[in-house]
Protein backbone atom coordinates (compact mmCIF):
# COMPACT_ATOMS: atom_id res chain seq x y z
CA UNK A 1 0.00 0.00 0.00
CA UNK A 2 1.19 3.75 -0.68
CA UNK A 3 2.47 6.29 1.58
CA UNK A 4 -0.61 7.61 3.64
CA UNK A 5 -0.25 11.83 2.33
CA UNK A 6 0.34 10.49 -1.29
CA UNK A 7 -2.64 7.95 -1.36
CA UNK A 8 -5.19 10.72 0.18
CA UNK A 9 -4.06 12.63 -3.10
CA UNK A 10 -4.04 9.81 -5.05
CA UNK A 11 -7.82 8.57 -3.74
CA UNK A 12 -8.63 12.07 -4.14
CA UNK A 13 -7.93 12.60 -8.01
CA UNK A 14 -9.78 9.58 -8.35
CA UNK A 15 -12.74 10.52 -7.22
CA UNK A 16 -12.74 13.54 -8.66
CA UNK A 17 -12.46 11.99 -12.20
CA UNK A 18 -15.65 10.58 -11.06
CA UNK A 19 -13.57 6.96 -10.28
CA UNK A 20 -15.86 5.21 -7.85
CA UNK A 21 -13.32 3.40 -4.96
CA UNK A 22 -14.64 1.13 -2.06
CA UNK A 23 -11.86 -1.11 -1.62
CA UNK A 24 -8.08 -0.57 -0.63
CA UNK A 25 -6.14 -3.53 -0.50
CA UNK A 26 -2.61 -3.19 2.08
CA UNK A 27 -0.90 -4.33 4.36
CA UNK A 28 -2.37 -4.52 8.37
CA UNK A 29 -0.79 -1.42 9.75
CA UNK A 30 -1.19 2.01 7.26
CA UNK A 31 -3.41 4.66 8.30
CA UNK A 32 -4.21 5.57 5.31
CA UNK A 33 -7.57 4.58 5.22
CA UNK A 34 -8.24 6.52 8.78
CA UNK A 35 -6.50 9.79 6.57
CA UNK A 36 -9.07 9.22 3.81
CA UNK A 37 -11.83 9.51 6.08
CA UNK A 38 -10.27 12.22 8.17
CA UNK A 39 -9.03 14.60 5.25
CA UNK A 40 -11.78 13.64 2.18
CA UNK A 41 -14.73 11.87 4.75
CA UNK A 42 -14.78 8.53 2.64
CA UNK A 43 -15.63 5.51 3.83
CA UNK A 44 -13.44 2.97 2.41
CA UNK A 45 -13.78 -1.03 3.61
CA UNK A 46 -9.59 -2.52 3.30
CA UNK A 47 -8.46 -5.36 2.42
CA UNK A 48 -5.80 -7.19 3.83
CA UNK A 49 -2.49 -8.57 1.35
CA UNK A 50 -2.34 -12.23 1.67
CA UNK A 51 1.61 -11.51 1.18
CA UNK A 52 1.53 -9.40 4.12
CA UNK A 53 -0.83 -11.05 6.62
CA UNK A 54 1.44 -14.58 6.13
CA UNK A 55 4.90 -12.39 6.58
CA UNK A 56 4.02 -10.92 9.88
CA UNK A 57 2.80 -13.93 10.97
CA UNK A 58 6.28 -15.22 9.99
CA UNK A 59 7.72 -12.38 12.04
CA UNK A 60 5.69 -13.74 15.08
CA UNK A 61 7.04 -16.86 14.60
CA UNK A 62 10.57 -15.78 14.24
CA UNK A 63 10.37 -13.96 17.58
CA UNK A 64 9.27 -16.87 19.63
CA UNK A 65 13.31 -17.80 20.30
CA UNK A 66 13.58 -14.40 22.06
CA UNK A 67 11.02 -15.04 23.82
CA UNK A 68 13.12 -18.68 25.25
CA UNK A 69 11.20 -20.62 23.31
CA UNK A 70 12.85 -23.20 21.29
CA UNK A 71 11.07 -23.66 17.26
CA UNK A 72 12.99 -24.71 14.43
CA UNK A 73 13.60 -22.74 11.18
CA UNK A 74 11.80 -25.61 9.45
CA UNK A 75 8.43 -25.67 12.10
CA UNK A 76 8.49 -21.73 11.30
CA UNK A 77 8.11 -22.96 7.78
CA UNK A 78 5.55 -25.40 7.64
CA UNK A 79 3.35 -23.22 9.85
CA UNK A 80 3.42 -20.60 7.30
CA UNK A 81 2.92 -22.92 4.37
CA UNK A 82 -0.16 -24.76 6.58
CA UNK A 83 -1.76 -20.67 6.70
CA UNK A 84 -0.69 -19.91 3.67
CA UNK A 85 -2.89 -23.06 2.57
CA UNK A 86 -5.63 -22.16 4.93
CA UNK A 87 -5.97 -18.80 3.37
CA UNK A 88 -6.03 -20.30 -0.08
CA UNK A 89 -9.03 -22.99 0.51
CA UNK A 90 -10.81 -20.84 2.75
CA UNK A 91 -11.34 -17.70 0.91
CA UNK A 92 -15.33 -17.03 0.91
CA UNK A 93 -16.16 -19.05 3.83
CA UNK A 94 -15.70 -17.21 6.95
CA UNK A 95 -17.14 -19.97 9.20
CA UNK A 96 -14.32 -22.63 7.55
CA UNK A 97 -11.59 -20.03 7.52
CA UNK A 98 -12.18 -19.66 11.78
CA UNK A 99 -12.27 -23.36 12.01
CA UNK A 100 -9.75 -24.24 10.36
CA UNK A 101 -7.06 -21.76 12.14
CA UNK A 102 -8.39 -22.81 15.37
CA UNK A 103 -7.33 -26.00 14.41
CA UNK A 104 -4.33 -25.41 13.15
CA UNK A 105 -2.05 -25.85 16.02
CA UNK A 106 -3.69 -28.64 17.93
CA UNK A 107 -2.82 -30.62 14.47
CA UNK A 108 0.43 -29.51 14.99
CA UNK A 109 0.54 -31.39 18.13
CA UNK A 110 -1.65 -34.41 16.82
CA UNK A 111 -4.83 -33.21 18.41
CA UNK A 112 -7.12 -33.76 15.12
CA UNK A 113 -10.38 -33.58 16.74
CA UNK A 114 -11.07 -29.84 15.15
CA UNK A 115 -9.42 -30.61 11.95
CA UNK A 116 -11.41 -31.51 8.52
CA UNK A 117 -11.10 -34.10 6.26
CA UNK A 118 -10.58 -32.12 3.30
CA UNK A 119 -7.04 -30.81 4.24
CA UNK A 120 -6.35 -33.35 7.42
CA UNK A 121 -4.74 -35.87 6.49
CA UNK A 122 -5.18 -37.60 9.73
CA UNK A 123 -8.71 -37.33 9.00
CA UNK A 124 -8.26 -39.13 5.62
CA UNK A 125 -5.64 -41.89 6.61
CA UNK A 126 -6.10 -42.60 9.85
CA UNK A 127 -3.84 -43.36 12.98
CA UNK A 128 -1.52 -45.89 11.77
CA UNK A 129 -0.42 -43.90 8.40
CA UNK A 130 -0.69 -40.52 8.93
CA UNK A 131 2.79 -38.80 9.61
CA UNK A 132 3.48 -34.96 9.54
CA UNK A 133 6.16 -34.82 6.47
CA UNK A 134 7.10 -31.58 7.27
CA UNK A 135 7.77 -31.17 10.68
CA UNK A 136 11.02 -32.59 12.29
CA UNK A 137 11.66 -35.86 12.94
CA UNK A 138 7.64 -36.62 10.85
CA UNK A 139 5.80 -36.99 14.19
CA UNK A 140 3.65 -34.06 15.92
CA UNK A 141 5.24 -31.77 18.33
CA UNK A 142 5.19 -32.23 22.17
CA UNK A 143 6.69 -29.21 23.88
CA UNK A 144 3.66 -28.10 25.73
CA UNK A 145 5.26 -24.19 26.29
CA UNK A 146 5.86 -23.82 22.24
CA UNK A 147 1.70 -24.72 21.88
CA UNK A 148 0.96 -22.10 24.48
CA UNK A 149 3.42 -19.24 22.66
CA UNK A 150 1.72 -20.94 19.00
CA UNK A 151 -1.32 -20.55 20.93
CA UNK A 152 -0.66 -16.79 21.85
CA UNK A 153 0.46 -16.38 18.46
CA UNK A 154 -2.39 -17.54 16.51
CA UNK A 155 -5.21 -16.11 18.62
CA UNK A 156 -5.60 -13.14 16.85
CA UNK A 157 -5.07 -14.85 13.58
CA UNK A 158 -8.21 -16.72 14.75
CA UNK A 159 -9.93 -13.37 16.17
CA UNK A 160 -9.62 -12.26 12.14
CA UNK A 161 -10.80 -14.92 10.54
CA UNK A 162 -13.83 -13.24 9.07
CA UNK A 163 -11.07 -10.46 7.57
CA UNK A 164 -8.99 -13.48 6.02
CA UNK A 165 -11.92 -15.38 4.51
CA UNK A 166 -11.67 -12.10 2.16
CA UNK A 167 -7.45 -11.46 1.19
CA UNK A 168 -6.27 -9.13 -1.62
CA UNK A 169 -3.36 -9.31 -3.19
CA UNK A 170 -1.08 -5.76 -3.75
CA UNK A 171 1.50 -7.95 -5.52
CA UNK A 172 1.68 -5.37 -8.60
CA UNK A 173 1.77 -2.91 -6.50
CA UNK A 174 4.83 -3.86 -4.74
CA UNK A 175 6.35 -4.73 -8.07
CA UNK A 176 6.29 -1.31 -9.19
CA UNK A 177 7.89 0.02 -5.32
CA UNK A 178 10.29 -2.32 -6.14
CA UNK A 179 10.82 -1.37 -9.57
CA UNK A 180 11.28 2.39 -8.43
CA UNK A 181 13.57 1.60 -5.45
CA UNK A 182 15.68 0.27 -8.29
CA UNK A 183 16.53 3.45 -9.65
CA UNK A 184 15.93 5.63 -7.00
CA UNK A 185 16.41 4.19 -3.33
CA UNK A 186 15.04 6.10 -0.68
CA UNK A 187 18.12 4.82 1.62
CA UNK A 188 21.12 6.19 -0.84
CA UNK A 189 21.91 9.93 -0.97
CA UNK A 190 23.19 11.06 -4.08
CA UNK A 191 22.19 14.74 -4.31
CA UNK A 192 26.13 15.42 -2.77
CA UNK A 193 28.05 13.29 -5.43
CA UNK A 194 30.52 15.26 -7.53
Amino acid sequence: MMEPASGVVGVKEMFDKGTPIDTIEGDGDSTLIKRIKEKLGYSIRKKFDKNHVVKNIGKALYNLPSKKIKISKNTCEHLKKCVKYCFSKNQGNPERMHDNLKALVPHQFGDHSLCHPFWCGYKRAGDAAYRHRSLPYQTSLHDLKLRAALDEVFEPVINRATLYSDLGSSQQCEHANKEVMLRANKHIHFGNSE
